[in-house]
Order: structure tokens, then sequence, then C-alpha cells
């Protein structure tokens, strides 16, 4: 699938951003991250009551061994409207590239 990515940075968290994400019809968060790939961090970095609303959270791990615009496409391909995921990126580059896939230029 061919998306065509526009995000917008909400607010800055801990190691990283909140941002709204449009690919195409879809319309999602995502909390980009520099972080392990661990659940404890996910449930530090997404309030609670996100969990409670009973939308759908995603979580990828993104580092450096595949391709990282497939690994971020391929969770964005699985989501539904007003889901939320977040990317847990191994370093600052898998970081930056994340952020450059979802269309935040820096």
């Amino acid at each position: 699938m061919d998306l065509m990515i526009h995000s917008k940075v909400i607010e800055t968290v801990e190691g990283g951003v909140l941002m709204d994400v449009t690919a195409e019809d879809l319309h999602v968060k995502a909390y980009v991250v520099i972080a392990a790939a661990d659940f404890t961090v996910v449930e530090k970095l997404i309030p609670t009551n996100v969990f409670e609303s009973g939308v759908q959270v995603h979580v990828a791990g993104v580092d450096q061994s595949n391709d990282i615009t497939e690994q971020v496409v391929q969770i964005l391909e699985n989501m539904q409207p007003d889901d939320v995921v977040a990317y847990l990126c191994d370093s600052a580059l898998s970081y930056g590239e994340t952020l450059a896939v979802l269309g935040i230029k820096h």
C-alpha cells in the first residue's frame, strides 16, 4: 500500500512526540519515542484513559534491522480510525526515519 501520510506534532512526551497522523482516510494518534521495545514503556507513555476508551492500541518496535518505511506503514495498514500506535524506536536514527515516514521533516 502506497500511503500519502501527513502528520502534525501535538506535544512532546518523554523520549519523543505525540502526533496526529493522517494516511489517506485513516486518522490516528501516534507516539514516536526512542525507547526499548518493552510494554512497560507503553504503559508509562500512554495515559490510562486511552486504554479505557476502547480504542485499539498498537505497538511497534522500530529498528535498523529491516526497512523502517515498511515497519511503520505495516502497522498503519492494520489500524482503524482513531486507533493509537506507539512506535518504540531503538535509536535516534530509527526515530528520525520514523518521523520522516510519517511526514515530519526535520
